[in-house]
């Protein structure tokens, strides 16, 4: 054989090893969540490459979801595709390439935070002894956002209502009335959520349909007149 053919055979051989080697899978564990539809389901990276990846899953992926996105608690948002799933894990696929730093790391556009679930329930909390009725916005593992009309006070402490849970003792971290974000004294394992997930979003969905919210009418502002002279 030739100097040549040698040289083609070894330069097809390191490109085949270059392809396996930009496909190559990478431990990881990081939580995020996946959006579907209407439900977000939160979920725990198992191992990542530049185009694919396995994530741990607490509920069945309908197959006929079309559009799904992969968010972390930053912000950082990245299209998929579901591909497989079984044994409580799911493999996805991203569309277009994706920068596998992207996703190691915290580059989104929030801190890094608790992946929170979206929910819209009717709860109520507790402030000495006074119970007022809330909606709880969101939850995770660490905390809650809910609307109050009542006045809350930064650490203020509290008895929250939470379905599932029952009542849960929490302070007041932020507001921005009548928004509220409350910190959970004892905080809860990211399984425990996860796996609460599918039934929190469904009684929220059941909510929603007897309650449907009206849509708002703002009255048209006024231009002011500008009088010469």
């Amino acid at each position: 054989m030739s100097d040549l053919g040698q040289h083609g055979m070894f330069g097809e051989t390191i490109a085949a090893y270059a392809e396996r080697r930009r496909e190559e899978r990478f431990p990881i564990i990081r939580t995020a969540k996946l959006m579907y539809d209407d439900t977000e389901m939160p979920c725990v990276l198992r191992d990542i490459s530049n185009s694919a990846l396995r994530v741990r899953i607490y509920d069945a992926i309908p197959m006929s979801s079309r559009e799904m996105m992969l968010e972390f608690g930053d912000g950082d948002r990245h299209p998929v595709e579901l591909v497989w799933q079984r044994d409580g894990h799911a493999g996805l696929r991203f569309p277009q390439f994706a920068d596998l730093r992207a996703l190691v790391g915290e580059k989104g556009p929030f801190r890094k935070r608790a992946i929170r679930i979206g929910v819209d329930l009717p709860s109520s909390v507790t402030v000495l002894g006074t119970r007022h009725e809330i909606r709880i916005e969101d939850i995770s593992h660490q905390g809650a956002r809910i609307s109050c009309d009542q006045p809350l006070a930064i650490d203020q402490q509290l008895r929250i209502a939470v379905p599932s849970l029952g009542e849960v003792y929490a302070v007041v971290r932020w507001r921005e009335q009548p928004h509220y974000g409350l910190a959970f004294l004892e905080t809860f394992r990211f399984e425990e959520i996860a796996h609460m997930a599918g039934s929190l979003q469904a009684i929220s969905r059941v909510w929603r349909r007897q309650h449907p919210r009206q849509e708002v009418v703002r009255p048209v502002t006024m231009q002011k007149r500008v009088v010469n002279g």
